[in-house]
């Protein structure tokens, strides 16, 4: 099921990029990719130390990591399979501060976690 799971991620990436550049950061569960009860868990490292939980949760999410930021972008770098219905992306993010105007980059890990073809957790490591 591997395989599977890494084209779940992959299709979820297409969808959520997308997304952004139009406007629906929540596509991906209007796509079915990310389950209703999606779990969402920040690096502790970064700003935001809450978990958020499902659409709107998700949605709180992003509006809180990019609020301070324009040309704001995440993407992935890589794609992993790391077995055990798990899935490692390797995530660059690129921005600019809004206040600052300081050009920001990130590279970032993203564990997800999937069952019966949707991704119901998510964990970010800096």
């Amino acid at each position: 099921m591997s395989p599977e799971n890494v084209e779940v991620v992959r299709r979820a990436w297409s969808v959520f990029l997308e997304g952004t550049e139009t406007g629906n950061h929540s596509a991906i569960f209007d796509e079915g990719l990310f389950a209703p009860a999606y779990v969402l868990t920040p690096a502790r490292e970064g700003l935001v130390a809450q978990t958020y939980v499902g659409r709107e949760g998700f949605a709180e999410w992003f509006r809180t990591w990019t609020e301070d930021f324009s040309d704001w972008r995440m993407w992935p770098v890589r794609v992993i399979d790391a077995g055990d219905d798990r899935v490692v992306s390797i995530v660059q993010q690129s921005a600019t501060g809004k206040a600052s105007g300081a050009a920001v980059e990130l590279e970032f890990g993203i564990v997800h976690t999937l069952e019966h073809g949707q991704i119901i957790d998510q964990r970010h490591y800096i």
